[in-house]
C-alpha cells in the first residue's frame, strides 16, 4: 500500500516521525519488546489509526495543539505502556538534567515534598549538602508561601512549581511549630551520596543513598581512614538507595569482596533471550571486618545486588524492617536524534548464585521494626540495633 501521510499527522504521529526521529526510537523500543509491536502489517495499521485520528482533531477540535507537547506526551505515553517504571522517555532538556544527576550535579533545592490539606508544602528528606540543608530546613517544616504570597488550593500549582523551574534561586517562607521565617534558596547543588561517621571509636558507618560516578572513590577513601585508625566493624546502610548505575554500584561492591575462585563472575546480565550481554567480576583483595547491612523495602536494583552479593560470599548480615523491592532490570541508555534519550530496560541481573531476588526481594537476616529512620545514624533504631550486636 503506498499511502501518503499528511503534514498533520506530524502533529500525532510524532511519536514516530518527528520526536522519536524517524522510527529511531521506534525501532530501538520494539526490538527490546517484540510483544509490543509484531510485524509491518500491524505497525501501518497504527500509521492510519493515528492518520485517523489526527485527520478528526484537525478538523473539528475547538482550540489549538502544542505540537511539542503533543509529541512528548505521545512518547511518553508508549513508553508507559511498557508496564515498566524503570523505563522512560527523556525530551532533550530532561536528559541533559538526568546526565548531570547521575554525577551528582542535582537541580533544585535538595526537599522532596508532599500537599497538605491545607494545600501548602510539607517537607518529607532534606538531602545532606543541598541549599536546603545549608539554610537549616528540616523534615517536618511546612512551606507558606513563595516571594511574600500565601499558597491556597487555587495558586498551589503555579506557586509550588517555583521549586522546580529554571530560575537560579526562591524566596520562600517556611513554618515550624509555631515560627515563620523566610529564606533565599539558590538552586542546585553537588549530592552526597556516601555519608560516613564513627561510633564508639570502633564501629565505622557507611551511608550510600545513590551511585554517583566516583562513588566507589568516596568509600574506598572512607574505608583507608578507618582500617587506619583500628575500626573493627562496619554498618553499611543502603536503606532508600535505588540507583540504576550498576557499573558503578559493582565497582564500589569491588572494594569488599575477593575475586572468586570458581570463575564465576560476580553477577550477569541477560537479555530477554537469555543471553548473556554483561558481567562483572571481581579483582583481588577484600575487607575482612564483621559488617551489617542495613535495608529497607526502599533499597533496589543496584544495591539489592550489592547486598545480595555481600550475603552470598557471606561478607556480611542484612538488618531492617522488611524486603527489599525485588527489582532486577538493567537499564541502557539511547539517545535520539533531537537530543532527547530512552532509559530503556534491555535485560536482567542475576547475583553471584542462587535463584535471585526478583520480585520476592531480599529478605534480612536479622528483622526490626521501626517506625522512621533518623538522619542522626548515632539516634537510628536499627542503626543501633545493628551496632549492639556487632560490637556485642
Amino acid at each position: 500500500m503506498n499511502r501518503k501521510i499528511s503534514l498533520g499527522v506530524a502533529l500525532t504521529i510524532a511519536l514516530i516521525c518527528t520526536v522519536i526521529c524517524g522510527l529511531f526510537c521506534y525501532e530501538i523500543v520494539d526490538s527490546k519488546y517484540d510483544s509490543v509491536v509484531e510485524g509491518m502489517p500491524e505497525k501501518m495499521e497504527r500509521y492510519e489509526l493515528l492518520d485517523q485520528v489526527d485527520g478528526i482533531i484537525k478538523n473539528n477540535y475547538y482550540g489549538s495543539v502544542d505540537k511539542d507537547a503533543l509529541s512528548d506526551w505521545l512518547i511518553k505515553g508508549y513508553m508507559s505502556a511498557l508496564g515498566d517504571s524503570n523505563s522512560r522517555y527523556m525530551t532533550n532538556e530532561e536528559y541533559a538534567e538526568y546526565k548531570g544527576e547521575i554525577k551528582g550535579d542535582m537541580p533544585g533545592i535538595g526537599i522532596e515534598y508532599e500537599k497538605t490539606s491545607k494545600s501548602q508544602i510539607k517537607i518529607t528528606k532534606v538531602y545532606d549538602g543541598s541549599p536546603a540543608k545549608e539554610q537549616g530546613l528540616r523534615k517536618g517544616d511546612i512551606i507558606v508561601a513563595f516571594d511574600g504570597i500565601k499558597l491556597t488550593s487555587k495558586n498551589y500549582k503555579e506557586l509550588s512549581a517555583k521549586l522546580e523551574d529554571e530560575s537560579s534561586s526562591v524566596n520562600i517562607i517556611y513554618k515550624r511549630s509555631d515560627s515563620e521565617k523566610a529564606v533565599t534558596l539558590q538552586k542546585g547543588y553537588e549530592a552526597e551520596s556516601v555519608i560516613t561517621g564513627v561510633y564508639e571509636k570502633r564501629l565505622g558507618y557507611i551511608a550510600i543513598s545513590d551511585f554517583y560516578s566516583g562513588t566507589s572513590d568516596q568509600v574506598s577513601a572512607a574505608l583507608e581512614t578507618f582500617i587506619a585508625s583500628g575500626i573493627n566493624c562496619l554498618v553499611l546502610d543502603l536503606r532508600e538507595n535505588k540507583s540504576v548505575n550498576y557499573d558503578e554500584a559493582m565497582e564500589t561492591l569491588d572494594l569488599f569482596l575477593p575475586m572468586t575462585t570458581d570463575e564465576k563472575p560476580a553477577a550477569t546480565v541477560a537479555d530477554n533471550s537469555g543471553k548473556t550481554v554483561r558481567t562483572y567480576n571481581m579483582s583481588p583483595g577484600e575487607i575482612n571486618l564483621p559488617i551489617a547491612v542495613l535495608v529497607s523495602s526502599s533499597t533496589a536494583s543496584a544495591a539489592e545486588v550489592f547486598v545480595s552479593d555481600m550475603k552470598l560470599m557471606s561478607k556480611c548480615e542484612i538488618y531492617g524492617d522488611e524486603s527489599t523491592k525485588g527489582d532486577c532490570l538493567v537499564q541502557e541508555i539511547f539517545e535520539l536524534n533531537d537530543k532527547g534519550a530512552l532509559l530503556l530496560s534491555v535485560g536482567k541481573i542475576s547475583p553471584y548464585s542462587g535463584d535471585g531476588y526478583e520480585k520476592t526481594g531480599i529478605t534480612p537476616d536479622k528483622i526490626y521494626e521501626y517506625e522512621e529512620r533518623n538522619d542522626n545514624f548515632k539516634k537510628d533504631k536499627l542503626f543501633l540495633y545493628a551496632a549492639s550486636l556487632l560490637m556485642g
